[in-house]
């Protein structure tokens, strides 16, 4: 019995000396929390007023400068075109990736459609100096033979997002 109650006390002994000797540390936990990135429409992109060929379809398209090519079927009518313009916002000199969409339909008020395709912009992407930026878009819109008169609208969708 006396060398029970020896083995116990030394157990007792040396759970003791493991615990006197047992360490702990704290740790920190934080967040930083930039500003959100915005993108708002300045511009809407517009290929001004064309006639249209009886026998030839064709292509205008608006490129990222401002300027615009008419296919040699076509007739540009007016000077008033413009390449969609962006101002984008968010956390100072942090940089950004620009995606643009493949292809849209533009229709007038009887449903009749014309695609826009080959969205392409000033840059892919960018650095928010001073928290902002901007950039444009430009793109190609496709007519087709003796395509219908009137009004075409439609909308696309331009995203950024932080890198």
């Amino acid at each position: 019995m006396t060398k029970m109650f020896a083995a116990a006390i030394a157990l007792a002994s040396l759970a003791a000396a493991t615990s006197a000797n047992a360490q702990s540390a704290d740790a920190g936990a934080g967040a930083k929390i930039i500003a959100p990135l915005e993108i708002s429409n300045v511009t809407d992109l517009y290929f001004g007023t064309i006639a249209p060929s009886t026998t030839v379809a064709d292509s205008v398209v608006v490129l990222a400068d401002g300027s615009r090519k008419c296919g040699p079927a076509l007739t540009c009518l007016t000077a008033d075109h413009t390449a969609a313009a962006f101002a984008v916002t968010g956390e100072a000199d942090a940089f950004y990736t620009i995606s643009l969409p493949g292809e849209i339909k533009i229709v007038n008020d009887k449903g009749t459609a014309m695609r826009v395709a080959d969205f392409t912009g000033s840059k892919s992407g960018g650095q928010l100096l001073s928290g902002e930026d901007s950039f444009t878009v430009g793109g190609t819109l496709e007519v087709g033979v003796r395509q219908e008169a009137g009004k075409y609208t439609g909308s696309f969708t331009v995203a950024v997002e932080y890198q």
